[in-house]
């Protein structure tokens, strides 16, 4: 909304700039003939103020959207227009003229007059085509937004039951094994979802790195009631890093692929690294787990569901402003660096 609001008011901002211009170019002309300095100038703006002030009106009408009148109808409207806008300015210069220097005013009407209408029709021209140039730029824009977030609802709808049936299995599990820690689980269950139904009736996209954090923290608590001491866990988090911003449920399908793939399959388990810094303007995470690792190449080329959402994910939100590097070789764990906008979330002052 800002970028728009910004893009119809520097229209008459233009307009002053240009009418400047002209008036610079018209002394000389005035001053070759014979009307002294003062004169000239006062002759200049004649032109130019009701040209500024017309061409602010012509772009308040030419900015308004016609959808339903047709092309046709939309030329004849903007060529009634652009005739009502160059007699306008042409007559306004004309009586300011006028009282001014009659013979000079008569002389206008009669010598300049033909020309001013044209450079009128032409000016009126120039302002409609930039109008419609905006409003199309702009239709463009909220069209590919539209587009972008109907997409990341579909990935969060692809995800959300994915995420939900992995985690119900592994409740499941833990039943079976201990059902003394199935309440425990359970409450971690609540937590989790309440953060996922959230996410996905929240009007921001965005959430903090401590609020993601949090949500991930439930979810390595419910896997450890499950794996034990068989899933470790480390983080080394820079504060500064924990109140920008991140996508919401970015890192979770990160976190469960470490966890998942990476560490529960191994008797002897494994540690899983969660790390968060600052680093010349950006949110560095790096999300890593010391597992059996995966075929780079297959990774690279975004095999399975996790990574190729984190990636669409990124485009989304930071289209051409981040990065995501996978670092994994069969037995050497699995290792994934992104780097984001560092900014804070939307509504937060910073």
């Amino acid at each position: 909304m800002k970028a728009r609001l910004d893009g119809w008011r520097r229209m008459p901002i233009l307009l002053t700039l240009v009418a400047l211009a002209g008036s610079a170019l018209l002394v000389p002309v005035y001053l070759g003939q014979g009307l002294p300095w003062g004169h000239a100038i006062a002759a200049a703006l004649m032109v130019a103020v009701p040209g500024v002030f017309l061409g602010g009106c012509a772009w308040r009408f030419a900015r308004r959207p016609r959808q339903g009148l047709g092309r046709r109808r939309a030329l004849v409207v903007h060529g009634l227009a652009a005739m009502g806008f160059a007699v306008a300015w042409t007559v306004a210069i004309y009586l300011l003229a006028l009282p001014v220097h009659r013979e000079a005013a008569q002389a206008f009407l009669y010598n300049g007059a033909p020309w001013q209408l044209v450079g009128g029709l032409i000016l009126y021209a120039a302002i409609a085509a930039n109008a419609q140039w905006l409003r199309t730029r702009e239709q463009l824009t909220e069209q590919a937004l539209v587009a972008s977030r109907a997409e990341l609802q579909a990935l969060r709808a692809q995800l959300d039951p994915h995420f939900l049936f992995n985690t119900l299995h592994s409740l499941t599990q833990l039943a079976r094994d201990d059902s003394a820690a199935t309440e425990q689980a359970l409450e971690r269950f609540g937590d989790l979802m309440r953060y996922v139904l959230h996410s996905g009736r929240s009007d921001t996209p965005e959430v903090t790195l401590e609020d993601e954090l949090a949500f991930i923290r439930h979810y390595l608590a419910l896997e450890q009631l499950r794996l034990g001491e068989r899933l470790g866990v480390e983080e080394a988090l820079d504060p500064e890093a924990l109140e920008l911003a991140v996508p919401s449920l970015l890192l979770q399908p990160l976190v469960e692929n470490a966890v998942r793939h990476g560490i529960a399959p191994r008797l002897e388990g494994g540690t899983f690294r969660l790390a968060a810094a600052v680093e010349e303007g950006s949110l560095v995470v790096e999300v890593a787990d010391d597992g059996q690792g995966a075929d780079a190449e297959a990774c690279r080329l975004g095999a399975g569901l996790g990574l190729s959402t984190v990636r669409r994910q990124l485009e989304l939100h930071y289209p051409g402003r981040s990065r995501m590097q996978v670092t994994t070789a069969p037995g050497r764990g699995f290792a994934v660096r992104l780097v984001l906008p560092g900014h804070l979330p939307q509504g937060r002052a910073s």
